[in-house]
């Protein structure tokens, strides 16, 4: 009996074995199964979500469940709330459905209940207070859970807060790639894009009592800061301006690119901003000068007030930028407010740009020449290469009125050049004809520094044109030499070399100084005509004399613009200057009048 006794719990025991090894066969089968499952969709690139879900849907038809969920814990509000749910009745719950009446039944105080198991992942999956939870509930109430069962869901459990925790991790690299994309990477601020978007979202919250306003700002010859002291430098100025208008809680900023940068703003009047924005010009300005002392590095900044809350906001920028542009360059103004006559002058802007084009190739342009002469006795030497725009309607227009527009869109480049070339023809046909060309300068705007220079394209027409450097001066303005400076001295010493004279012009307009004069290679300075419109002419006489004389000793000729009176020719004589132009002299005259009536 011992003996049948023992035989049979030895059966007893090996089935129970064979069972167990069994169960465990079938969830190292189902584990694997769920495991390239996974790995398939994840190497896919499929959703982590639906990985979980398929997850959630395997285990539940594997041990005949009646739902298996996951609960996450909620910052905000301090609870854990139902994240994925799937149930036999109705399979895989969207996001919308998790929280309805018939599984909020289903409560985590519960859990003790034998037909529920709950397990609470605390194996730091998540950082600080995130806990992931998962409940897996039997088909009947009644039914009580085996060690084996328990283990069995547990692994799988841990599984679904692996899911659970690769999800989080992936939201998070998302939210992080997508800051990336909306922050400019060097100062933080929007970019573009996500500027306008912001400024949208505010606008929706528009109110009567208060005002708003788009402000757009750039640095003062940025290109100089990064020529001179690198781009290192040039960064640093950026995030510094990026961090001050950063700072405000009722602004939003972006940068464009390079020193460009658009803030919108709003408080509760236009003064409050004003002083605002000029409190913040000036401390950029006063920080830069402790770090930088030998540069004065200022803002230009246009502001326009917007005046309702659906107004298009690309044309509230573009109308700041049209305000910034109106006081570049300016040595007074560093601030201005839209005013709407501006819009009239950028349509005559888009107007000049819209015929550049087709006049310089019908001939629209017209080289004039305004002689140049020996101040003691009304004789010829040389003249100076101007242009006119003759219009459809016949008008000649003066070049005040498009070189500027022309120079701030970088079209002037192409105008120059084409002077140049015109006065080339023109010599080239003096020379064949038997004549002595007289010395022409042509003026070459500051826009050429800030591309390529002048210098190869010069050498290649004069080559073209076999013309010799020898009759051409080149003129070129002293405020140059704020930007590009070191470019600006290498083309002038190439040309200098290959046998070109080079002249600054308008010398006493801003930039220039005695001292810088002994540090550019040129060959004639060009006094502006503001110095002969002084009343007080006694007592500039001694200064004007001295002033002659120092720039005489280090450069080869003076010569004075704007001469009109007889009275002002006489002085210049008295003061020892021997070259002057003016309409006393002449006036500039079309380049085919001045070659009949002085290059007979």
């Amino acid at each position: 009996m011992i003996g049948m006794g023992t035989r049979k719990k030895d059966i007893l025991k090996r089935k129970k074995t064979e069972e167990e090894l069994c169960q465990q066969t079938e969830r190292y089968r189902l584990m694997k199964e769920i495991n390239q499952e996974l790995a398939k969709l994840l190497q896919q690139g499929g959703d982590v979500n639906d990985s979980l879900n398929y997850t959630l849907e395997r285990i539940g038809m594997q041990y005949q469940l009646r739902l298996a969920a996951v609960l996450e814990y909620e910052e905000e509000n301090k609870e854990q709330v139902w994240t994925n749910c799937w149930n036999l009745e109705q399979g895989i719950l969207e996001e919308s459905r998790l929280n309805c009446e018939a599984f909020s039944q289903t409560a985590l105080s519960k859990r003790g209940t034998s037909g529920k198991f709950y397990c609470q992942n605390r194996e730091g999956l998540f950082r600080g207070s995130e806990e992931c939870s998962v409940l897996f509930c039997g088909r009947q109430e009644a039914r009580e859970w085996t060690d084996f069962e328990k283990e069995t869901l547990q692994e799988l459990a841990r599984m679904v807060s692996f899911l659970v925790a690769l999800r989080i991790h992936k939201r998070e690299d998302q939210k992080q790639i997508m800051h990336l994309k909306r922050r400019d990477l060097l100062t933080g601020l929007y970019i573009e894009e996500a500027f306008k978007g912001k400024v949208k979202e505010e606008l929706k919250n528009w109110r009567e009592d208060r005002e708003y306003a788009i402000i757009y700002t750039d640095i003062n010859d940025f290109s100089y800061i990064n020529d001179n002291f690198g781009h290192a430098a040039g960064n640093e100025i950026l995030k510094a301006f990026g961090d001050l208008i950063r700072r405000n809680d009722n602004r939003i900023s972006c940068r464009l690119y390079s020193d460009l940068f658009i803030t919108f703003y709003w408080d509760t009047d236009r003064d409050t901003i004003l002083h605002k924005i000029v409190n913040t010009s000036l401390a950029f300005s006063r920080k830069q000068k402790e770090i930088y002392p030998s540069c004065s590095i200022r803002l230009t900044t246009g502001i326009y007030f917007m005046e309702k809350k659906d107004e298009n906001l690309d044309i509230a920028i573009e109308n700041a930028n049209l305000t910034r542009k109106s006081i570049k360059g300016s040595n007074s103004a560093f601030c201005r407010v839209y005013e709407s006559k501006m819009r009239s002058r950028r349509e005559e802007e888009k107007q000049v740009l819209a015929e550049f084009q087709r006049s310089l190739e019908k001939g629209g342009f017209q080289v004039y020449v305004q002689p140049k002469f020996y101040l003691s006795r009304f004789e010829l030497s040389g003249g100076e290469a101007l242009v006119r725009w003759k219009k459809r309607d016949g008008r000649i227009e003066n070049p005040g009125l498009f070189i500027p527009i022309l120079e701030r869109f970088g079209y002037v480049v192409e105008l120059d050049f084409y002077v140049y070339e015109q006065v080339l023809v023109y010599m080239q046909s003096w020379l064949e004809a038997g004549k002595e060309p007289p010395v022409i300068s042509v003026n070459f705007s500051r826009s050429h520094f800030e591309r390529e220079g002048i210098y190869q394209r010069i050498m290649s027409l004069n080559k073209a044109y076999r013309i010799e450097p020898k009759y051409i001066e080149i003129e070129i303005t002293e405020s140059l030499f704020a930007t590009g400076y070191e470019l600006v001295k290498l083309e002038v010493k190439q040309l200098r070399r290959a046998g070109f004279r080079v002249a600054i012009d308008d010398f006493g307009t801003g930039y220039s100084s005695l001292g810088m004069l002994l540090d550019i290679p040129v060959d004639i300075v060009k006094i502006d005509k503001s110095f002969l419109n002084r009343e007080n002419r006694e007592n500039e006489k001694e200064f004007i004399q001295h002033m002659g004389r120092l720039i005489e000793s280090v450069k080869e000729e003076v010569i004075f613009e704007g001469i009109e009176t007889e009275e002002q020719r006489e002085f210049l004589v008295d003061c020892g200057f021997r070259f002057g132009q003016g309409f006393l002299f002449d006036r500039p005259l079309p380049i085919k009048v001045f070659q009949e009536k002085y290059m007979k």
